[in-house]
Order: C-alpha cells, then sequence, then structure tokens
C-alpha cells in the first residue's frame, strides 16, 4: 500500500526556504520588521492611537506651546514627545503625518506602475 502527501501550500514552501530561515534567525531583521509593523499601525491607526487630534483647532491651548518631552525638567506627562510653538503634540503630528507620508508613497507606485505597464 502506498501513501501520497499532498503537495505543500506556497506558503508552506516558503516558510521553509532558506530567505524565510535567514529573516527568522537574524535579530536584526526580526527586530526591523517588527518596528516596521508598529509605524504601519500608528499610523494607519492614528485617529484612535493618538493622544490628541493636532488638526482640532478647539482642543489647541496656546499656554502649552513648546512644552518639553517627557523626561525633562518642566515636561507634562500628556505630551510625551512635547508640543510645537502652538501647542500641538508632536507625537500625535507625527502620527497623521505618517499616514499623509504613506499616502502620497502609494499614489507615486501607483502611477508610476500605470505609467510602466501601459508604456
Amino acid at each position: 500500500m502506498t501513501t501520497t502527501t499532498a503537495p505543500a501550500g506556497r506558503l508552506a514552501r516558503w516558510w521553509g526556504s532558506d530567505l524565510a530561515y535567514n529573516f527568522r534567525h537574524s535579530p536584526v531583521a526580526v527586530v526591523s520588521a517588527v518596528v516596521l509593523v508598529i509605524c504601519l499601525g500608528a499610523a494607519f491607526f492614528a485617529p484612535w492611537v493618538a493622544p490628541h487630534n493636532p488638526f482640532d483647532l478647539a482642543t489647541l491651548n496656546l499656554m502649552d506651546a513648546l512644552t518639553p518631552p517627557h523626561g525633562v525638567a518642566g515636561a507634562r506627562p500628556e505630551y510625551l514627545l512635547g508640543t510645537d510653538d502652538q501647542g500641538r503634540d508632536l507625537l500625535s503630528a507625527i502620527m497623521f503625518g505618517a499616514r499623509i507620508s504613506l499616502l502620497v508613497g502609494l499614489a507615486s507606485v501607483i502611477f508610476a506602475m500605470l505609467l510602466g505597464v501601459t508604456l
């Protein structure tokens, strides 16, 4: 009696490849991937994760302007990276700015793909 095994799926073949093995066993690659996922997650979920909305002018307080980052004398705990000259939270501004940067990058890649495919 002979038994046959089903061919491995695409994901299983990739997981067993040399590239995946080297990636899994490289601490620099794993840490870089984790940082990249955290940055992408922060950018994608910025409206829900950011502590303040930098575009909501009703919540700005000019008295909070130029607050130093957390860990420096005079810092406030609600502003981890401090504030700018108009009292906007820098951490929130970075998260919302990353969204715009990702959209510009994605739009340029799509435009380049469309242009490259049509030529």
